[in-house]
């Protein structure tokens, strides 16, 4: 009997290539933890330990926004081979997870600037700002997973379409800001947990609507930075619109605004689940390509 194994069969062999992945995979799932632990505000063991599950809440939706990025690079365009494939992927995972940890930088020095995040999540264990971290983690995972996608450019093009997805993150966190009659971080910082949550589905929603905005199927730069910036013009009109469908038809007995302020967590709960269920048919069903 012949022992001798052939590398290439086995390359072929679809099982062999799923348990590969899958090994690749926990192998990035590591560097990811590693990197949190090296570069984010607290190690999970800790704060496990200590039963502090604000922490941890946005400890899972950096995972989670991971594993994103970890499917849209198995996602991405097929090479000539197995080796090619497993090697693209690779790289794109190990791009993903870095442009992941720099999120958690942009988060805390950029998006939530005007108070101690450290502080809110650690020691006053605050779940509105935990909330805006989870939001914030599953978005930027959606935002660099099709990044990282690989259908344009490689990997410059996919830190390029990261930097202009954060650009227009924080455009959108500033709009909101002073869309609503109170504001955002002051209310997190005493522990509005209402408006966190709130907070958080908008800026899912957001990530989900910039997700389709870069995964656009239109060859070139120049037609893919239309259709971009087209599809960003529903972010603009996602806000009034959601909160009109609020006011006037899903809660019209209530102040959403007013309830959010006085802390109503059912209220933020409400505005989370519209915003992101809107963002979804906005994601499936709208197409702007046509436009050019």
């Amino acid at each position: 009997m012949n022992f001798n194994l052939n590398l290439s069969l086995i390359g072929n062999n679809p099982v062999v290539q799923s348990i590969i992945y899958l090994a690749a995979s926990c192998i990035m799932l590591f560097l990811s933890k590693f990197m949190f632990d090296r570069f984010s505000l607290f190690q999970p063991e800790k704060e496990v330990k200590d039963a502090n599950y604000t922490a941890i809440i946005a400890f899972c939706g950096y995972m989670i926004g991971v594993a994103f990025i970890l499917v849209g690079a198995f996602a991405g365009p097929s090479g000539k081979s197995f080796r090619m494939d497993l090697a693209m992927y690779v790289a794109y995972a190990i791009v993903g997870v870095i442009l992941m940890t720099i999120s958690g930088f942009v988060t805390r020095k950029i998006m939530l600037n005007r108070f101690d995040n450290a502080k809110e999540l650690l020691q006053d264990k605050n779940i509105g700002t935990a909330a805006v971290y989870f939001g914030f983690y599953i978005a930027h995972g959606l935002i660099i997973a099709a990044c990282v996608n690989g259908e344009f450019g490689g990997i410059l093009s996919s830190v390029f379409y990261y930097v202009l997805s954060i650009c227009f993150m924080f455009l959108f966190l500033r709009v909101y800001d002073k869309i609503v009659p109170y504001s955002i971080h002051k209310e997190l910082e005493n522990d509005n947990y209402a408006v966190g949550i709130a907070l958080a589905g908008n800026i899912i929603a957001i990530g989900i609507i910039l997700m389709k905005a870069t995964l656009g199927d239109v060859a070139g730069w120049k037609s893919s930075l239309i259709t971009y910036f087209i599809d960003l013009s529903a972010i603009f009109l996602l806000l009034p619109i959601v909160r009109f469908i609020l006011g006037n038809f899903i809660v019209k007995a209530i102040d959403i605004n007013k309830e959010l302020k006085n802390n109503n967590v059912a209220a933020g709960l409400i505005e989370f689940t519209c915003i992101t269920c809107f963002a979804l048919l906005v994601f499936f069903m709208v197409d702007f390509t046509v436009a050019i």
